[in-house]
């Protein structure tokens, strides 16, 4: 995956993997990052957030999959 750019950021890991399930589901690859250690801090909520990627070809029907304006 090349030319990535933030979809959307998440508070926690759970959201943000549902929304790549779906993307995914959609046939829209996806990448998850953050700075929490692979949410090893179960239940926590992050200050930086959760951060959905998607290939910036791929920005426009990812998030009318996600309903992001």
């Amino acid at each position: 995956m090349k030319d990535l750019v933030v979809l959307s950021v998440f508070t926690n890991h759970s959201e943000a993997e549902m929304a790549k399930a779906l993307l995914e589901s959609n046939n829209i690859p996806s990448m998850i990052m953050s700075d929490d250690v692979a949410g090893l801090g179960l239940g926590q909520t992050f200050v930086k957030g959760v951060k959905l990627l998607v290939n910036e070809n791929d920005l426009e029907q990812a998030e009318d999959i996600l309903g992001i304006s």
